[in-house]
């Protein structure tokens, strides 16, 4: 039998401080035990998910089997059921690299751009980072983020990863002073003509906290540019994922935002392309990284890198992966045209209520954003 505490035990490892459960109030620092559901409502959260009903039943009959299984096979099912989500058939392969939070995500890129491009400068050019996960920005700039890392080890926060390697950050915003939405087109233009002997990073995102999606027509898959689009709330039409992986558009997915699972889980979508060029080329940079990642983050055939980090299994890690897949899984029975109706009619709703009332205001160019996000202010 598998009893709540032990899901909560597992549901607070293999990640930083932010899914551990504080002794002093038993819950986490937003203010919630994942374990805890019955009484409230359940919705698609930017930032923390419970456990409901059908996800509980996942996790004990998960946890029940869990010694049985071997980490390797685990690790290769999970991976083929994300590509066999948001895969195409008509697309060239991909690879899927396992994170503990999409924090952790914003490594990949620069460590593939470390060692793709050893001795060059890198450039991270980011695009609204006021509106990226709480670790995303000290990631970007190739710092710790946490206190912990996902083994449950101290690490320094600000401190950075390797002193020797560090990123030069470009950050965008994305709204003004007033909130209205900026066009940062531009401005990725002039960064990328202006650094033609460095390796860069173009960080855009589409579907941020409050919803803003950056003009995807910018990424220019012929140049030498390497494109990462942050798609970690999965708010999107799966075409949407084949279109940019056709372009050699990484990728950056979570399963514990839209889909529900609890803090967190992660995952680079990487077209083979680059792993191909990755896996022949030395990766001994990327070894002090291995202080946040595990070998088993990185397909079993990049034995490059993998042989630069610990192996280190995360029991936590796959248990909230286990929970995102069921969902995903039921959610993609859906045809997008019937999601896209039902988010639609929600998201009228929901503003034309908000209208009506005079303590609460929504944010401008509301109608420019991701329909399953409601942004809006609180006046008191």
């Amino acid at each position: 039998m598998i009893f709540k505490t032990e899901i909560s035990k597992v549901l607070s490892e293999g990640c930083d401080e932010r899914v551990h459960i504080i002794e002093s109030t038993g819950r986490n620092k937003y203010h919630l035990n994942p374990v805890k559901y019955e009484s409230l409502l359940q919705r698609g959260s930017c930032t923390a998910n419970l456990l409901t009903k059908r996800s509980h039943g996942v996790a004990k009959a998960f946890l029940g089997k869990y010694e049985e299984l071997s980490y390797d096979n685990l690790l290769e099912t999970q991976a083929t059921r994300i590509k066999q989500l948001v895969g195409s058939e008509f697309n060239d392969p991909f690879d899927v690299y396992f994170a503990p939070s999409g924090s952790d995500l914003v490594y990949y890129p620069l460590l593939f751009q470390f060692m793709l491009n050893p001795g060059k400068k890198v450039i991270n050019v980011v695009s609204c980072p006021e509106e990226l996960g709480s670790g995303s920005k000290l990631a970007s700039e190739t710092r710790f983020y946490a206190n912990f890392n996902q083994f449950g080890e101290n690490i320094v926060k600000g401190d950075f990863v390797d002193p020797n390697n560090v990123s030069e950050v470009h950050y965008l915003d994305a709204r003004d002073d007033q909130g209205n939405i900026l066009d940062r087109t531009k401005a990725i233009k002039d960064i990328i003509a202006k650094t033609p002997d460095a390796a860069v990073v173009a960080s855009l995102v589409f579907g941020s906290k409050s919803g803003i999606k950056d003009d995807l027509d910018v990424i220019d898959p012929e140049s030498n540019t390497m494109w990462v689009v942050d798609l970690c709330q999965f708010r999107v039409d799966p075409k949407l994922i084949h279109d940019l992986l056709e372009k050699g558009v990484m990728i950056m997915l979570t399963g514990s935002k839209f889909f529900q699972a609890p803090p967190f889980c992660a995952a680079m979508l990487v077209p083979r392309k680059w792993s191909e060029q990755l896996k022949g080329v030395d990766a001994s940079v990327i070894k002090p990284y291995g202080a946040l990642f595990s070998a088993y983050d990185i397909p079993w055939y990049m034995e490059n890198m993998r042989e630069q980090l610990p192996i280190r299994e995360n029991k936590g890690l796959r248990l909230r992966w286990e929970i995102a897949l069921d969902e995903m899984e039921a959610y993609s029975y859906w045809s997008t045209s019937q999601t896209d109706e039902t988010i639609t009619r929600w998201a009228t709703g929901v503003m034309s209520r908000l209208e009506t009332s005079k303590y609460f205001k929504l944010m401008p160019d509301q109608l420019l954003t991701n329909m399953s996000i409601i942004s809006f202010q609180v006046w008191v």
